[in-house]
């Protein structure tokens, strides 16, 4: 850190939070040090240690600073809309924090799986889910989707699709991918059946 570094409060927070992330991304959780956190920040160990005594403690912090409270269903008048909506808002808290939620339970750090429950999945991958599950038995109410697809283990495919994508492929996640997981995965699965076809009956 160099001498006339000086940050204070939240401006100094907010560049260790965003350290925090820049190394979960370089290293990932295992590797993930209080004295490399510190150094990308610019600012010395003891800063950190003053308020967090651990590396759990500190990511813990970054992912609540990070993630958002949980969202309201959106009511846009249809059910792509509504999916849409919600997978832009997930696509978006994954870039904010830099798939770093993620990036802890793919590294498998057994300390790190607390983090993953108390945080990420209270604040978001259980809301998503639940925000899908709402979507989907409204749209059955309303004819849009088959009714045995207003099922949890539907609502979690939309999300799993993007969270995958992030980790594994790397490519943009922009709206022409999320369109193309509602157009291309989620709406074929929950769309009612056809119409069975209204000519006239054989023999006749």
């Amino acid at each position: 850190m160099s001498p006339g570094t000086r940050r204070r409060g939240g401006e100094l927070e907010a560049a260790i939070y965003d350290a925090v992330f820049v190394q979960l991304e370089r290293v990932g959780y295992r590797n993930l040090t209080m004295e490399g956190v510190a150094s990308t920040a610019r600012t010395g160990k003891a800063a950190l240690y003053r308020r967090w005594s651990s590396k759990d403690d500190l990511v813990t912090d970054a992912l609540k600073h990070a993630l958002p409270e949980p969202p309201v269903v959106p009511d846009t008048g249809t059910v792509r809309g509504d999916l849409l909506d919600i997978l832009k808002r997930h696509r978006d808290t994954l870039l904010t924090c830099r798939g770093a939620a993620f990036r802890i339970l793919k590294d498998g750090a057994e300390e790190g799986q607390h983090l993953i429950h108390d945080v990420v999945h209270q604040r978001m991958t259980k809301p998503v889910r639940h925000l899908i599950h709402d979507v989907l038995t409204r749209g059955a109410e309303r004819g849009e989707v088959r009714p045995e697809a207003a099922t949890p283990r539907i609502a979690s495919v939309g999300p799993a699709v993007v969270v995958y994508h992030n980790l594994t492929e790397g490519g943009a996640l922009d709206d022409a991918f999320v369109a193309s997981v509602v157009d291309e995965v989620l709406m074929p699965i929950v769309a009612p059946a056809p119409a069975p076809p209204s000519g006239p009956a054989s023999g006749s």
